[in-house]
């Protein structure tokens, strides 16, 4: 199946299912798992990005929705801001919206909630300038008078509209998906919360702008933590590097406590490749060694950094466990 047939099933067939039953509904099961994975199949690097659907929880929504997230953004469609698909609530069109989670949102602002999303997504289309010329600026009509669908509305950062009678072909559609994962991507490299503390961490000191930003993407990665609770899961928690283990040091309150690294190299961060493979891009290290590895040549290269630093000087743990392979 394609985007283009994904999304012409919900065009043509949620209106109907919607007067079904919705536990254990074809439709609602399409649209949590099969629809979704036709999106993240376009997406050449899908490991930085988590794909999801939703029919609704328990009850149909009235706007259907897949979202496209950025887990340096977000790993929920609660907050943050991504990519979406919502399907409009007669049924006579979608919108491929960069748009914002609106839960948090609500929480925040209350009342003042739609007012709250269309400031933040006029401050989103500034950041972006020239690049969504072309685009629809601001709120969408989706024909939702209340609920989610009417945040989603004002939440529209920029968007494209596709009638239900002129769905384009799947090389339009997977090259506006590209299009708008760009300015995803834009915003991310760009986020004044990823890249700018008020305080810099003792081994940023005196780092080159560009060098920074990305070493505190890097950061930010290794700081997921459902991401770095699967590396830790698969890794286990004893140090690659000098085979410390905090259980075996403290006891109860070092159980299960170690740090995920980000192998991936500071040349190669930004951009498409990042990678996130929990087994394969990542490994475990001690509080000390993660702190020492950024600081040296060997940020990428955990056996060197063990040779040099660890094993040459000694600093291997006298408690050493077997350690697992890399």
């Amino acid at each position: 199946m394609s985007i283009h047939a994904a999304l012409s099933l919900i065009l043509d067939e949620y209106a109907n299912a919607k007067a079904q039953d919705f536990a254990q509904n074809a439709m609602a099961s399409m649209l949590r798992d099969d629809l979704p994975q036709q999106v993240a199949d376009a997406i050449a690097n899908a490991d930085r990005y988590e794909v999801e659907g939703s029919p609704g929880k328990g009850t149909w929504a009235d706007v259907p929705w897949i979202a496209v997230l950025d887990r340096l953004v977000t790993e929920t469609a609660q907050k943050g801001y991504y990519l979406v698909y919502l399907t409009k609530e007669d049924a006579s069109g979608v919108y491929l919206s960069l748009n914002q989670g609106v839960t948090t949102i609500r929480q925040e602002y209350g009342a003042s909630t739609r007012h709250a999303l269309e400031t933040r997504a006029k401050d989103f289309e500034a950041r972006l300038g020239v690049l969504t010329k072309g685009l629809l600026s601001g709120p969408i009509d989706l024909g939702a008078k209340k609920g989610l669908g009417a945040d989603y509305q004002r939440g529209s950062i920029c968007a494209i509209y596709y009638p239900r009678e002129a769905l384009p072909d799947e090389a339009v559609l997977v090259s506006d998906l590209h299009r708008l994962l760009k300015l995803y991507q834009h915003l991310v490299e760009h986020e004044a919360t990823l890249f700018a503390r008020a305080e810099a961490e003792d081994d940023e000191v005196g780092l080159e702008t560009e060098h920074l930003k990305k070493l505190r993407e890097h950061k930010r990665i290794e700081r997921n933590r459902k991401l770095a609770a699967r590396v830790k899961k698969l890794q286990g928690h004893t140090c690659k590097a000098c085979g410390f283990n905090f259980e075996h040091a403290y006891g109860d309150i070092g159980a299960d406590f170690i740090e995920a690294h980000h192998l991936t190299p500071l040349s190669e961060l930004y951009g498409d490749v990042v990678f996130l493979n929990p087994k394969k891009d990542f490994t475990v290290l001690c509080s000390n060694c993660h702190r020492m590895i950024h600081r040296s040549e060997f940020v990428n290269k955990v056996e060197e950094f063990r040779a040099k630093y660890v094993v040459n000087k000694g600093l291997e743990t006298i408690f050493e466990p077997q350690r697992s392979s890399s």
